[in-house]
């Protein structure tokens, strides 16, 4: 009789034990690198500052805009904690001026 009392009483403890662990229990997660779609974001605006520079001229509203763009994007880029490569989309005509 004692000894069903305490494999029951085992049971029930380690059930509960596991529930708590399973509920509450959740593994660390790290937070997401966003580097990848930085470095897809700033590309895409580089090929349309490059496009717009070819086909209007480097001081064209439309290469302007592209620039603005391109800045708000360098801010989506700090905003996520992500970098990129500073020596090809901050230089020459990607830079407002």
């Amino acid at each position: 009789m004692k000894t069903t009392k305490l494999f029951t009483r085992i049971a029930l403890t380690t059930a509960m034990g596991a529930g708590l662990i399973f509920a509450f229990g959740t593994p660390a997660r790290a937070d997401h690198d966003y580097s990848g779609d930085c470095r897809n974001r700033l590309n895409a605006d580089k090929a349309k500052i490059d496009h717009d520079a070819a086909r209007h001229g480097n001081d064209s509203p439309q290469v302007q805009h592209d620039v603005a763009k391109m800045d708000s994007d360098r801010q989506w880029c700090r905003d996520h904690k992500a970098d990129w490569d500073h020596s090809t989309f901050d230089i020459g005509i990607y830079v407002h001026k």
